[in-house]
């Protein structure tokens, strides 16, 4: 028998926003984290000999969320594992894999698009994601539905952003395809000199940074960031290095579920939340036509 033989898994797999995130530590199901500010710049001259005047000082601010528990459940008869498969593999094995794919996929949805739930009178605790975690009236921005997509609209988020969050720009620029692919129509390609008497040999139609006076953002396409369902197009940026994923509970595989038959019963659970330690490094728009 030939096994050397895969299936195709034909579902994409999208964790780059939660593996690009650093990782931290939960200690409870409400995670807590503290951020502060300094004053505002101004004058803190002094007269020669005269006495200190003491500034007013600022204390910390508490943002919390939920933690969330992402489970993937599957069962494998033993049927399936003794029958000899296409691709040669343990059935359970298989199951296994796919289903830590499953689980990854699911995690990056919530940690992008979900919104607190606090799990109270028998729902469902879900965490605040990115989007809502980090949206304020200062970095929070919806266009006229069916606002063109331009430079100019991706200039003035980035020199807003650079004005209400004290120099600190987001990094990373995330958004669906329809949106990736009319970015790189407008914006402006470097001109190439080729020695070569066979002329250019690749056709450059795309650009992975955008370069402004505040700042440098590399853009990415992502599928969760633009869903099916949503009634205009949008874009996200964020700065990773102020972005975590706290976890109560790393990933794994509970094995110790009950069997009351001939299967193997499985669970990949992981228990995480999103920590932003900073909101204003991040900046979200929406309201863009979709086409």
């Amino acid at each position: 028998m030939v096994v050397l033989n895969a299936v195709e898994i034909l579902t994409a797999k999208e964790t780059q926003i939660f593996n690009m995130l650093g990782k931290t530590t939960a200690i409870n199901t409400v995670h807590s984290y503290l951020v502060d500010t300094l004053l505002t710049a101004g004058s803190l001259a002094v007269g020669e000999g005269a006495d200190y005047t003491a500034s007013a000082l600022t204390t910390p601010t508490r943002l919390t969320n939920i933690c969330e528990i992402v489970a993937k459940n599957y069962k494998v008869t033993d049927t399936q594992r003794a029958v000899s498969h296409y691709q040669g593999e343990d059935e359970l094995q298989r199951q296994t894999q796919k289903a830590l794919m499953d689980w990854g996929n699911a995690a990056e949805f919530d940690l992008v698009r979900s919104t607190l739930t606090s799990g109270a009178s028998g729902t469902v605790s879900k965490l605040s994601g990115i989007i809502e975690a980090t949206s304020k009236s200062t970095n929070h921005t919806s266009h006229t539905s069916g606002t063109v997509w331009s430079a100019s609209i991706l200039d003035g988020l980035i020199q807003n952003q650079w004005t209400n969050s004290n120099g600190t720009v987001a990094t990373d620029l995330f958004m669906g395809p329809i949106l990736r692919k009319n970015t790189d129509y407008f914006t402006q390609k470097s001109n190439i000199v080729v020695n070569n008497p066979g002329g250019q040999t690749t056709i450059v139609r795309t650009v992975t940074t955008y370069e402004t006076a505040f700042g440098t953002l590399r853009i990415h396409a992502h599928r969760y960031v633009q869903q099916s369902g949503d009634t205009t197009a949008r874009v996200l940026a964020i700065t990773p290095e102020k972005l975590k994923v706290a976890f109560l509970e790393k990933p794994y595989i509970d094995t110790n579920l009950a069997r009351s038959g001939p299967y193997e019963n499985r669970a990949v659970v992981g228990t995480f939340t999103l920590e932003v330690n900073n909101q204003d490094s991040q900046f979200y728009a929406d309201g863009f036509l979709n086409a």
